[in-house]
C-alpha cells in the first residue's frame, strides 16, 4: 500500500523558483511514467509490484518497521552482532519479496501476494528465526553442523539470491553462484587455480554458523552504518533538502555560461553525495535538470551526460561520499576523516574538468546562461532555514566524528537534528502533516533498505568464498605476474578489474568486491592501502557511466526519452577526465595530502593545469575551435602535465600555453576580420 497518497494531498512543499511550470509538468510526468517504486530504477526494465488491501498496508507497515529498527539500535545501540544482521537480513528479504516480482514484464498490482512468495518469505524467516534464537549454540556448534544446519544453509543461501536477482537482476547472483560453485567443486579444476573443494558440511560452517560468512563484515555494515546513512539521506530529501540543494545550485551557478548544465552538476553533486547512488540521483535530480538543459538549448545527449557524470561524481565528494568513505574506513582500518581529507583534491580535479567541459561546450554552442527571473535570490535560498535543514546535520556529523565519537553514532545524531529541525522549527506544515510525510519517508527508506540488505548479504557470500578459496591471493599473483613488475600495467588491469565487477552494482557492493580482487594486487607493488583502495573505489564508482553496462546513464536517458548508447560520447566527453584522476594520485600522492604544504599546493596546480588542458583537447574549443596543431598540442601538453615528474611537467606546460596562445591570436584575427568594414 502506498502512503504516498496520503502524504501528498497535505504536503505543501514550497517550489522551486528555476524550471518553468512547462519543466515542472514535464519532470512529473518523466517521474511518473520512470519511477515505478519511489526508492529506485530498475536496471533492467522490470516494474515492481504494488500491493493493495490489508497485505499492502501490512507489508508497508514493515517498511516502516524496518527503518524504525535502524533508527532505535542507531540511537540506543545495536543487538549482538549476529542477531543485528540476522533482523536486517529478514526484514530486507521480506520486503524485497514482497515489492519485487518474481518475473520481469509490466506493472503488477495485486490485492495478494503470490502463494509461492509467501513460501519463500517461510524459507527466510526460519533460517534468520534460528539465528535470532540460538545463534550462541550455533556459533559453539560450528565445526560439527547438523543435517538441519545443512537445510538453514540452503534456505538461506537461496532466498537471499532470489531476493538479489528482482532487485539488481542477475549481476551479482552470477557472480556469487560462481564463487560457490568453485568453493565446492574445486578439486576437479586442475593445476594452480584449483582447491581441496569444500564439503557440503563445511560450507554450511563457513557461511551459515560462523560470524565470517553471511554474518560477516558487509552485512555488518549494512545493519548498522550505511543503514543509518540511508535514513538520513532519506529524511533530509524528504523533508525539503532536495529543493533546498537545487535552489542554492542555482544561485551558486545558474548565471554562469552554462549555466542550467552547472546548476545540473551542482545539485547532482550535492545530492549525490547524501544518496549513494549514481542511478537513483539521475533519476531523482535529472527529472528537473534534464528539461531545463533542454529548454535551454543543450542538446539531449549533452544533458544526459552531464546529469550522468555529475550523480556519478557525488559519491567521489567529501564529507560524505555516499558513505563510501565509512565503508571504507572499516575495511581498511584508516580512521575515516583521513579518507575524506585524502579525497579533497582529487574530487576538486573532478568537478575543475567538468565545469571546464560544460564552460566551453556552452560557449561552443552560444548557450545562454539561466534566466534571471527563473534564479532565486540568495537571501530567499541562504536563509536560517537552510543552514539548520542542511548545514547543522552535515556540521554535528563532523564534530561528533572529530571528537572520536562511533560513525553509526555520528551518523545518528545528524539525524536527529534533522528530525528536530523538521518538527519543531520547520512552520511550513501541520503536525498531522509532518507526521504523514515522516511515515512516507520511513516507508521508502525501509525498501531502499530492503534493497542495500540483500545486495549486502549477496556480496559477503562473494567475498568470504573469495577468502575461503584463496582466490583472491591467485588473482593478486596472476596480475602482478602479467604485469611484470609494471606498476602502470597493474594499474590498468585494475582497473579494467573494478569496473567489470562494478557494472550494475551498487556502489557499496561494488567497490567491497573490487577492494577484495584489485587492492591486494596494488599493495602487493607497494602502493599503500589507501591508495590502492581510493584507485579500487573510484573505478567501482566510474563504472556507473562506462558502457555497456551505465546504470546512471539508463536512468539519465530514460529521462531524456533517447536511447542510452546515443548519450554515451557525450557522458566520455564530460567523465573521461575522472578515468585519469586514480593514475595521477598514486604516481603523485601530494593528491591524497601526503608531503609538506608547498609541495602540496604546486602539484595540485599542475594537475590541474592538465586537466584543464585536456578539457580543452577534448571539447576541441578555447577561445574559437583548435587547429589540429593545436589540439595535438593541448593533448600532448595535458599528457605530460598529469604524469609525475617536474621535467615532462614543464615540457607539458609550455606546450599548453603555446597551444592556448596560438588559439587566442586566432580568435583575436577572426575578430579583427569581422569588425574590419568591407
Amino acid at each position: 500500500m502506498d502512503l504516498r497518497n496520503a502524504a501528498c494531498h497535505c504536503h505543501r512543499d514550497a517550489r522551486m523558483t528555476s524550471p518553468t511550470p512547462e519543466d515542472q509538468r514535464a519532470a512529473r510526468l518523466e517521474a511518473d511514467r520512470i519511477a515505478t517504486v519511489d526508492t529506485s530504477i530498475d536496471e533492467e526494465g522490470r516494474t515492481d509490484r504494488t500491493l493493495m488491501g490489508w497485505q499492502g498496508w501490512l507489508f508497508a507497515g514493515v517498511a516502516v518497521a524496518f527503518s524504525c529498527f535502524h533508527l532505535y539500535t542507531a540511537f540506543f545501540g545495536s543487538l549482538p552482532h549476529m542477531q543485528q544482521r540476522a533482523t536486517h537480513g529478514l526484514f530486507g528479504v521480506v520486503l524485497a519479496l514482497a515489492f519485487f516480482s518474481l518475473r520481469t514484464g509490466t506493472a503488477r498490482v495485486r490485492a495478494t501476494l503470490p502463494w509461492y512468495d509467501w513460501g519463500l518469505i517461510l524459507c527466510a524467516i526460519l533460517p534468520m528465526g534460528y539465528v535470532l534464537l540460538f545463534w550462541q549454540d550455533m556459533f559453539r556448534a560450528r565445526l560439527f553442523p547438523e543435517p538441519y544446519h545443512l537445510l538453514l544453509t540452503v534456505m538461506a543461501v537461496g532466498v537471499f539470491l532470489e531476493a538479489c536477482r528482482r532487485v539488481l537482476g542477475w549481476s551479482l547472483v552470477i557472480l556469487a553462484g560462481l564463487a560457490l560453485a568453485y568453493a565446492m567443486l574445486g578439486h576437479l579444476i586442475p593445476g594452480t587455480w584449483g582447491h581441496a573443494g569444500f564439503s557440503p558440511e563445511r560450507m554450511a560452517s563457513r557461511l551459515f554458523m560462523a560470524d565470517s560468512g553471511l554474518w560477516g563484515m558487509l552485512p555488518g555494515l549494512s545493519a548498522t552504518v550505511i543503514s543509518i546513512f540511508i535514513l538520513f539521506g532519506l529524511i533530509v530529501m524528504g523533508t525539503g533538502g532536495g529543493q533546498a540543494f537545487m535552489n542554492a545550485a542555482l544561485v551558486l551557478a545558474g548565471r554562469q555560461v552554462g549555466g542550467a548544465a552547472k546548476v545540473a552538476t551542482v545539485g547532482s553533486s550535492l545530492m549525490g553525495t547524501i544518496s549513494g547512488s549514481g542511478m537513483a540521483n539521475a533519476a531523482a535530480t535529472g527529472s528537473l535538470t534534464i528539461p531545463m538543459m533542454r529548454r535551454l538549448g543543450y542538446r539531449r545527449e549533452f544533458a544526459v551526460g552531464v546529469e550522468a557524470t555529475a550523480s556519478t561524481g557525488g559519491q567521489l565528494m567529501p564529507p560524505i561520499m555516499g558513505a563510501g568513505a565509512f565503508v571504507m574506513a572499516e575495511i581498511v582500518g584508516i580512521p575515516y576523516l583521513t579518507i575524506v581529507v585524502a579525497a579533497i583534491i582529487p574530487a576538486i580535479l573532478f568537478y575543475l574538468g567538468n565545469f571546464w567541459v560544460i564552460h566551453l561546450s556552452a560557449r561552443k554552442e552560444g548557450i545562454a546562461p539561466v534566466p534571471a527571473d527563473q534564479i532565486p535570490s540568495a537571501r530567499a535560498t541562504f536563509t536560517i532555514m537552510f543552514f539548520l535543514q542542511l548545514i547543522l546535520p552535515i556540521g554535528l556529523m563532523i564534530y561528533f566524528l572529530l571528537s572520536g565519537y562511533s560513525i553509526a553514532y555520528a551518523g545518528s545524531q545528524a539525524v536527529l537534528a534533522t528530525l528536530i529541525v523538521f518538527f519543531f522549527i520547520n512552520w511550513e506544515h501541520s503536525l498531522k502533516e509532518k507526521c504523514l510525510i515522516f511515515v512516507e519517508i520511513l516507508r521508502k527508506a525501509g525498501i531502499s533498505l530492503a534493497m542495500m540488505a540483500v545486495l549486502a548479504f549477496v556480496a559477503q557470500i562473494t567475498v568470504s568464498m573469495i577468502s575461503a578459496t584463496g582466490i583472491g591471493v591467485k588473482f593478486t599473483d596472476m596480475m602482478v605476474s602479467f604485469g611484470g613488475q609494471s606498476l602502470f600495467l597493474v594499474l590498468v588491469m585494475a582497473m579494467l578489474a573494478c569496473i567489470i565487477l562494478g557494472m550494475g552494482m551498487p556502489t557499496t557492493a561494488a567497490y567491497v568486491l573490487s577492494a577484495s580482487l584489485a587492492a591486494p594486487a596494488l599493495i602487493a607493488l607497494d602502493v599503500p592501502p589507501l591508495h590502492a583502495h581510493l584507485f579500487a573505489f573510484y573505478f567501482a564508482i566510474l563504472a556507473t557511466i562506462t558502457p555497456p553496462v551505465c546504470t546512471a546513464i539508463y536512468a539519465a536517458a530514460a529521462i531524456a526519452e533517447i536511447r542510452w548508447t546515443r548519450a554515451v560520447v557525450d557522458t566520455m566527453k564530460l567523465g573521461w577526465v575522472a578515468f585519469t584522476i586514480p593514475f595521477m594520485f598514486v604516481y603523485s600522492p601530494q593528491l591524497l595530502m601526503e608531503g609538506t604544504a608547498v609541495e602540496i599546493i604546486v602539484v595540485g596546480v599542475v594537475k590541474a593545469v592538465g586537466v584543464l588542458a585536456l578539457a580543452t583537447a577534448t571539447i576541441n574549443y578555447f577561445a574559437t575551435g583548435l587547429t589540429l596543431t593545436q589540439r595535438l598540442m593541448a593533448f600532448a601538453g595535458a599528457f605530460l602535465l598529469i604524469t609525475p615528474g617536474w621535467e615532462t611537467n614543464i615540457v607539458g606546460l609550455i606546450l599548453t600555453l603555446l597551444a592556448m596562445t596560438l588559439n587566442l591570436r586566432a580568435f583575436r584575427a577572426e575578430a579583427t576580420r569581422d569588425a574590419t568594414p568591407g
